[in-house]
Parts: C-alpha cells; structure tokens; sequence
C-alpha cells in the first residue's frame, strides 16, 4: 500500500471514475442516514470536488488500485472516503497521519449524522466549533465543521 499525491493536471478521466466509484461504495457503506433520492444528485457533484479540490491523496494497492482517499484544501479536510473492506483495517488512520504531516488539517467538515467518522475524529482531539443546518447543496444534511481542540 502506498499513498499517491495526484496534482489537479495528474488527475485522469479514469482516476477521476475510480474515485467516484469508490466514494459510491464507501457511501453506500456508511451514509445510511442519506435520503436514497439524494444520491444521485450528490453524485453528480464529486467528480467536479475530485477536480477542484486542491490536494488529493488516494491510498494505492498494486493490485486493486485505489482504496481510499481524501482531499485538502489549505489546513480542512474536505473529503475522506475508504473502501467499504478497508473500514476498520487501521487504513483510515495511516492516511489521516500521512495527510496531516504534509499539510496541517486543523480544521476538518463532517457530516452530523456521520457518528463513526465523528468519532475517529474526536479521538484525536476535533471538536465541533460550529453547526450548519444544510450541506453545500441546500440539502437537509447538517454539517458540522471541526477544530483541533488546542486551536477552537
């Protein structure tokens, strides 16, 4: 396993696939609080996220390809996904650690509902600095963004 740092020109139609079918299957894992109807038009939305976002990082297999990854803009993390079979494997915390020596995360944005992710980032000391009624898109998904304790 390895951690590959893809440069938004690095970023290929098929890195950009792969990722979005892996944020699908992690989703479909772990987001069961989503409305079923939502998804499609949250969907629609990553591939364009996977373009923007200034940092992406993917956790790389040799033989299955990527099976995580997540995405930093400035010192936030905007986006972390694993595969539903790397969920409890200690992936989850080698990438996080790897993101963080490169880049600082001091702030992260979570989905509310989203308990196992808050919880991981609660153990390393998060805390929620404040609440938003709605996601990005205007949908009824509260987000919550995160401050390492020392700086909320």
């Amino acid at each position: 396993m390895e951690f590959r740092t893809f440069s938004p020109q690095e970023r290929s139609p098929e890195l950009i696939r792969q990722l979005t079918e892996l944020w699908a299957a992690s989703v479909r894992a772990t987001h069961d609080f989503l409305d079923p109807k939502d998804l499609p038009l949250i969907a629609a939305q990553v591939p364009q996220a996977l373009r923007e976002v200034p940092s992406l990082t993917a956790a790389w297999d040799d033989l299955a390809g990527p099976v995580g990854f997540l995405g930093v803009a400035g010192h936030t993390l905007e986006m972390f996904f694993l595969a539903p079979d790397q969920i409890g494997t200690g992936l989850a915390d080698r990438l996080f650690r790897h993101a963080m020596a490169q880049h600082f995360i001091a702030q992260i944005t979570v989905n509310e509902q989203n308990l196992r992710a808050l919880n991981f980032y609660f153990r390393r000391s998060y805390r929620v600095h404040h609440r938003t009624a709605t996601d990005g898109m205007g949908m009824p998904y509260p987000i919550l963004t995160l401050t390492l304790s020392c700086y909320g």
